[in-house]
């Protein structure tokens, strides 16, 4: 079952809030807000994120569920605000409300049925799908506002190990592992964010390098949880690895160092 009512009113409500964001005049004053009023503004946010909160938890009855739709909720709010045009802003808010309604089909199909493959490829495509917005309003923000690096790596840190985490305690019981094992990879990624720091490109071309280096990492630690980890498969994941990086090397804007 692919439509759920509820859930389907959850996403619409997220929808209508993004598309109110998407309005000229209200985000000319919500970036008033932000230099002007940022304790308002900052109020705003948390009470979207909380009624995002609360929606989820209703549906997952568990907290630790709650830490992808809260993200992306709030990645999908800063990454309005990169966005020119009302158009591409309305195609996102319909896009990004998309990714929240699977992912909470996918919460809501496991509280049924904790086996549920179909709901774990949600959560799992829904994962992938924040942390790409995640990474890329993070060096948004980071490009054209004076914050410190090590800042925005202590945030990729914390993020990518909370999703990581919250989609591999579906395959593994074993808590303490799962920690260990989203950590490394927040540790990881972290390391990468780094580097990627140094590379002539805006912020959706590095989100899109960032996704490429967690993507190959993450299916590597759930193939080991799954067991199916081979040399084969790492051998795969290289080539894989290597051809998305060349690709999107290849075909991005490089932009000039000033």
């Amino acid at each position: 079952m692919f439509f759920h009512a509820r859930l389907f009113f959850y996403s619409l409500s997220f929808f209508l809030v993004l598309e109110v964001i998407c309005g000229e005049a209200v985000s000319d004053f919500l970036v008033s807000l932000i230099f002007n009023k940022p304790i308002l503004m900052a109020a705003i946010i948390v009470f979207f994120l909380f009624f995002v909160f609360i929606f989820t938890l209703k549906t997952g009855k568990k907290i630790s569920m709650t830490i992808i739709p809260v993200l992306l909720a709030f990645s999908s709010w800063g990454l309005l605000s990169l966005i020119d045009t009302s158009k591409e802003k309305g195609i996102f808010a319909f896009l990004a409300s998309t990714v929240y309604y699977a992912c909470m089909l996918g919460i809501h199909r496991l509280k049924l049925y904790e086996k549920d493959q179909i709901a774990r490829g949600l959560i799992a495509s829904s994962a992938v799908a924040t942390l790409f917005l995640f990474y890329s309003v993070s060096y948004g923000v980071y490009m054209n506002f004076a914050i410190p690096l090590s800042i925005l790596m202590i945030l990729f840190f914390v993020m990518t190990t909370l999703v990581s985490y919250q989609y591999f305690q579906l395959i593994q019981n074993d808590n303490r592992i799962v920690w260990i094992y989203s950590a490394v990879i927040g540790i990881a990624i972290t390391e990468i964010s780094w580097i990627v720091n140094f590379w002539p490109f805006g912020y959706l071309t590095t989100g899109v390098i960032m996704l490429i280096f967690y993507y190959v990492l993450w299916d590597l630690v759930q193939s080991h949880f799954l067991e199916d980890l081979s040399k084969k498969k790492v051998v795969v994941n290289m080539a894989l690895f290597g051809f998305l990086i060349v690709m999107v090397l290849t075909s991005s804007r490089w932009m000039p160092i000033v």
